[in-house]
């Protein structure tokens, strides 16, 4: 195989693959990009069987072929060449030669063959989301992902279309929830499933580069996102999730207004003499006043108060000021709406001016 490419051009598409890549496979294949020709194109493929991501670039094919060589050795190379050459790569007896600007490397390749195909389809529907709808809708649940192995379908993120909502990405870890949807027209299908984090984070990656619309596929075995020359596939996580809308909270007649800013650093602040590994402080609602408190074994304290639009009954609430902090930080305006009931009941926070995302985060006993 020989051919000549931009660098630019394979250096992203090399580095976009190192995301994908199986670093601690058994399998050594797994740790290889798969390099392959057609008409005067260069296709990459990544994979570590659970996910595939391949991209295409054009580039002058001298001799057409295919092979394998190790991602993070040719990943290292190319980033040190000169962005504004071009790429020399050339196959012969099982080495593959790199040559630009007066610089040549020789690494050693593995066969194509060896690599795995990728993998058929087997999404169920597909539709059509602005690349920034995505990326918004990612970013506000993607931190209520469970760390924890041993409920494998809280570790991902359930997506689900329907023709009433749309598409909804829902999270929780049990402490917190998190959902956000975007309305789609003329949806008559519907399907549900749970895309595992690494995959949920890949198209969140992919979106934030483009801002087209994307075509996103869904299915109850697996999940692909197409942009421009790039694909990526990814198996879903084959459980059952939680009834979320059971969590929601449908009855909580209290409002207040707070500014995010000003909240997230009194939480902050009051985590300093807060528990370390609870993180709990006390909120306590009054007639426009919140006050924020915290106190540790060793009797250190901290309070604070700040000034928010409230008028409904005085409500002392503990919550985990971390897991509160997280969904500050996926709230894009600069006001948050608390709705609550009472101390013992979830507390429900949203946007300053719609309710596509909502986040539920549950009291705790302070």
């Amino acid at each position: 195989m020989h051919l000549k490419i931009s660098r630019t051009q394979l250096f992203h598409q090399i580095q976009r693959c190192q995301n994908i890549v199986e670093k601690r496979n058994t399998n050594p294949i797994l740790a290889n990009i798969h390099f392959a020709t057609f008409d005067q194109n260069l296709k990459l493929t990544a994979t570590d069987l659970q996910s595939t991501f391949s991209s295409t670039q054009e580039a002058e094919i001298i001799q057409p072929g295919s092979f394998t060589v190790e991602a993070k050795k040719i990943f290292e190379i190319v980033k040190e060449l000169n962005p504004e050459t071009l790429v020399e790569l050339h196959v012969e007896n099982n080495f593959l030669e790199i040559l630009s600007d007066g610089v040549k490397f020789k690494l050693a390749t593995k066969p194509a063959d060896e690599f795995p195909s990728e993998p058929e389809d087997e999404t169920d529907l597909s539709i059509e989301i602005l690349s920034s709808e995505l990326v918004r809708m990612i970013t506000s649940t993607s931190f209520a992902m469970s760390h924890d192995e041993t409920r494998k379908y809280l570790t991902g993120s359930l997506f689900e279309v329907t023709q009433e909502h749309g598409i909804r990405i829902v999270t929780t870890d049990g402490h917190r929830m998190a959902l956000s949807e975007f309305k789609l027209e003329n949806q008559n299908e519907a399907t549900v499933c749970i895309v595992p984090k690494k995959a949920v984070m890949e198209i969140k990656r992919l979106a934030e580069n483009t801002e087209d619309n994307i075509t996103l596929f869904l299915g109850t075995h697996q999940v692909r996102i197409e942009i421009d020359q790039q694909r990526f596939t990814s198996k879903v996580i084959d459980a059952k999730y939680p009834v979320y809308e059971d969590v929601i909270p449908k009855n909580n007649p209290y409002t207040a207004i707070v500014d995010k800013n000003l909240l997230d650093q009194a939480l902050r602040r009051s985590m300093v003499v807060a528990n370390d590994f609870t993180h709990d402080v006390k909120l306590t609602f009054n007639l426009n006043k919140l006050v924020i408190a915290a106190h540790n074994t060793e009797q250190e304290q901290a309070e604070e108060e700040l000034s928010i639009v409230y008028d409904g009954l005085d409500i002392e609430v503990g919550f985990n000021a971390k897991y509160m902090r997280d969904v500050l930080a996926a709230i894009q305006s600069a006001t948050v709406r608390i709705q609550l009931k009472d101390s013992l009941s979830p507390a429900l926070l949203l946007e300053a001016e719609h309710e596509r995302s909502r986040h539920v985060l549950m009291p705790m006993r302070i």
